[in-house]
């Protein structure tokens, strides 16, 4: 069966939406996101490939997720070019869905584009993770982002919304590759052209 670039795009966002993490309910004590599967993000520099595992957010087909200082965003910021490889564990007891995307990353910062930035923490539920984490104390457990122990709250979530870095996914092309316990399977292209 042939399908229609819509029917494909629709069959994508019921797997994105059902896999990635989103805005928890305000009651959850802890964590201001609720955890979906991660990704592995794939990232080159100088023709050296890496990959990293990451929790995502989608916004329709754009897929966010959040970078601390490090290696990837470095290579992001010299070859924007990602892949992503989103999948489950493998149960040939039932359907299984995986997604490979080619896209095109970019880096939001606060400090250079804050109305973005808080506009997308805000709506993916990011803000209240990063609240949760500061009042649980978490944050302090973690030296690496350089935040001393010790300031009061609104310090602090100003220092950690300048560390953490957005990280943005425009997809070009997706495949969605779904196989049913029988080993039949139906590989589902999406492109951004055409």
């Amino acid at each position: 069966m042939v399908r229609t670039k819509e029917e494909i795009e629709k069959e994508i966002l019921i797997f994105l939406n059902k896999s990635s993490s989103k805005k928890a309910d305000p009651s959850d004590p802890y964590w201001g996101t609720k955890p979906g599967i991660a990704c592995a993000l794939g990232t080159s520099k100088d023709n050296i490939p890496r990959v990293t595992p990451i929790d995502f957010y989608n916004d329709g087909l754009t897929l966010w997720m959040t970078g601390d200082p490090g290696e990837k965003l470095a290579t992001i910021r010299s070859n924007p070019n990602v892949s992503v490889g989103i999948f489950s564990p493998v149960d040939r007891s039932k359907e299984n869905r995986s997604i490979m995307l080619k896209g095109k990353a970019s880096l939001v910062i606060k400090r250079k584009q804050e109305a973005i930035y808080m506009e997308v923490i805000t709506k993916l539920g990011i803000l209240d993770m990063f609240k949760k984490a500061i009042r649980s104390g978490v944050i302090e457990k973690r030296p690496d982002l350089g935040i001393p122990p010790g300031e009061d709250f609104e310090t602090q979530l100003d220092k950690l919304m300048n560390i953490i870095t957005m990280i943005k996914v425009e997809p070009e092309i997706i495949a969605l590759l779904i196989i049913q316990p029988d080993g039949t399977g139906e590989r589902l292209v999406w492109g951004k052209e055409g």
